[in-house]
């Protein structure tokens, strides 16, 4: 009974893991904004584990699928049988599994959706990189295959400009606006934007709208990663003439 019962929660744990879309692994340690899968042995593994994985989940839900709206059907063909003669009761109970068979025929379109859309994780370990912006990759891999393709242009160029002013700031030892705005974008004004956009009704979603607020972070961090570029000349200058004073002798 014990070993029973153990298989079967293995079973279900199994069932689970397949019929959630895969998470993210860990990021390329050279350049993982410049990640591609086909060139690199580990990631093509990676990514054809991953395709294996998320085709068994779809074939694992259509079995589940299958096998509900059957025996729902059947019992909807006993029903029906009732309701022919005349039975008030079966026709209610008709309607209420009708109802389930939309139900379940909505869940699993849903999971497969999401099975199918989940982006592929990446397969290698990125340790050097500051954790705002792998958060930042991140969303930027979460989200890019479920936008529509007129906003793309608009992501892109937001986490970019993100990334250039985190990049940065980095090394700025005192909190500044800059430095605040920086980290406030990657860590939440951009997964919540995109977040909030995938989870309205396809009716509430306003892709110009969307577009307008990823432009006004781009702005903003390109205007961040400017003023710093020049803030960084102008300690150079200034480490060049304290040089100069100090090492050039003085002329007689």
């Amino acid at each position: 009974m014990t070993r029973s019962r153990t298989i079967l929660r293995g079973g279900v744990r199994a069932a689970r893991d397949l019929l959630s879309p895969p998470s993210h692994g860990p990021l390329n340690p050279a350049d993982p904004w410049r990640l591609q899968p086909g060139r690199d042995p580990r990631a093509a593994l990676a990514h054809g584990r991953t395709q294996a994985r998320r085709f068994a989940g779809v074939g694992l839900l259509a079995v589940l699928t299958l096998t509900a709206l059957s025996f729902l059907g059947t019992l909807a063909v006993l029903l029906g049988i009732g309701v022919a003669s005349g039975s008030d009761v079966a026709g209610w109970l008709l309607g209420a599994t009708l109802l389930l068979s939309l139900i379940v025929l909505g869940w699993s379109v849903r999971r497969a959706r999401r099975l199918l859309r989940a982006p592929t994780p990446d397969p290698l370990t990125l340790e050097a990189a500051p954790r705002d912006e792998q958060d930042l990759l991140r969303t930027l891999r979460q989200h890019e295959r479920a936008l529509p393709a007129p906003t793309l242009p608009a992501l892109l160029g937001a986490v970019t400009a993100t990334r250039d002013a985190l990049r940065a700031t980095a090394h700025t030892t005192t909190l500044t606006r800059d430095v605040f705005d920086a980290r406030q974008a990657a860590r939440e004004d951009l997964p919540r934007i995109l977040e909030t956009y995938q989870t309205a009704a396809p009716q509430g979603r306003d892709d110009r709208e969307l577009t307008r607020q990823l432009r006004l972070i781009e702005d903003r961090m390109a205007r961040i990663a400017q003023a710093q570029a020049e803030s960084q000349r102008r300690d150079q200058q200034a480490r060049t003439t304290y040089l100069r004073d100090k090492y050039t002798p003085p002329q007689d």
